[in-house]
């Protein structure tokens, strides 16, 4: 038995829309060859999934708020639920995030565990080129540079987290993974801590193998488009029901949405007025394609305002002084107008004006 582990906690409907198209990417190379892979959702009563080819693995209200720190660190809840499944199941278990999509048969991630083997996503980067380096750099200096026993300095590798696997033979390992988690969010409120605990425990102790020949896993870049299209796939979802069955096809999911060309033309132009700077440039041009549907469809044109602010926040390299005027609809004069973009998007916008203050 192999266990392929998902967890869902909280009241984001979103996620569930992210779930199921991830489930059923497996089931399209499980149903004909189930290559002794069990599906296990980990998750509270009011998240069970009696629609998905998945078992329960129930998890407590308490409990749930344990493996959170208390509510201090939710992701923390990815070492707590892979440790408690292994050892549960005293079987090679894989924690996949909901925001996954398979495009290979998940036989193929068991096969990189074993004794000694572990599996995460893929390969980030060492941690001075990391966006978060001050707080790294902060981190070894007061920690010494030593979590839970491991060295780490400015060219420690971290690896993406959205993949996990452990082989039960290994499953005390997750002891010291947690205990640098504990650690690096005693001295920071960094978001990647059980990143970098499991990049330490697994790259230290095992071989750490990646996977994103495998599996593709989309927590920026394309994900609120995901979104759009499997909310059509799966339209009651969101309001709390489930899929009508096993039998209907899975399309594929595109990564571009349509874009009308006099935007294109609008941006290209832009990107020679501002040095060339190309993420800008693709940030306004989602900007202009959410003005451009904000009436006709208004949850194609949160799409892009997500686009756009998400270029913005982590894209973009440079500091332009005409940004306000180049994003004047969206800048804090413009943005409460705007009654066509979903509050928590619109708020999103405005803490990130109150950033750049």
């Amino acid at each position: 038995m192999k266990i392929l582990l998902f967890q869902i906690y909280g009241n984001q409907r979103a996620y569930h829309l992210e779930l199921t198209y991830c489930v059923l990417s497996a089931m399209r190379f499980l149903q004909d060859d189930p290559a002794g892979i069990r599906i296990v959702l980990a998750a509270d009563a009011e998240n069970r999934r009696p629609d998905l080819p998945a078992d329960h693995l129930p998890i407590t209200p308490d409990t749930l708020l344990e493996w959170q720190m208390n509510g201090s660190y939710t992701h923390a809840i990815q070492a707590h639920a892979l440790h408690h499944a292994v050892r549960h199941f005293d079987a090679p278990t894989i924690l996949i995030d909901s925001d996954t999509v398979f495009h290979a048969h998940p036989k193929h991630l068991f096969d990189r565990i074993g004794p000694g083997k572990t599996l995460m996503h893929a390969r980030e980067g060492i941690l001075r080129d990391s966006p978060e380096w001050p707080e790294w750099e902060s981190l070894i200096r007061n920690t010494g540079g030593v979590l839970a026993g491991w060295p780490v300095d400015r060219n420690t590798v971290m690896h993406n987290a959205g993949v996990l696997g452990l082989h039960p033979s290994d499953a005390a390992l997750m002891e010291r993974v947690k205990a640098a988690m504990q650690e690096i969010r005693a001295q920071s409120s960094v978001f990647t801590a059980v990143q970098l605990a499991a990049s330490l425990g697994f790259g230290n102790e095992t071989e750490l193998s990646d996977c994103d020949d495998l599996v593709e896993h989309y927590w920026n870049g394309p994900r609120a488009y995901y979104h759009y299209q499997i909310k059509r796939m799966f339209p009651k979802i969101l309001q709390g029901g489930g899929i009508e069955g096993m039998n209907m096809p899975l399309a594929p999911l595109e990564r571009n949405p349509p874009c009308r060309m006099g935007n294109r033309i609008a941006a290209r132009i832009k990107r020679m007025r501002r040095g060339g700077d190309g993420e800008y440039a693709y940030a306004y041009l989602a900007y202009l394609n959410a003005l451009s549907l904000r009436r006709s469809d208004m949850d194609m044109a949160n799409v892009w305002a997500v686009t756009a602010l998400d270029m913005l926040s982590w894209g973009v390299s440079r500091q332009h002084q005409e940004i306000t005027t180049d994003f004047s609809h969206f800048s804090p004069a413009g943005l409460d107008a705007q009654d066509w973009m979903q509050p928590t998007l619109r708020r999103r916008w405005h803490d990130y004006w109150a950033a750049r203050t």
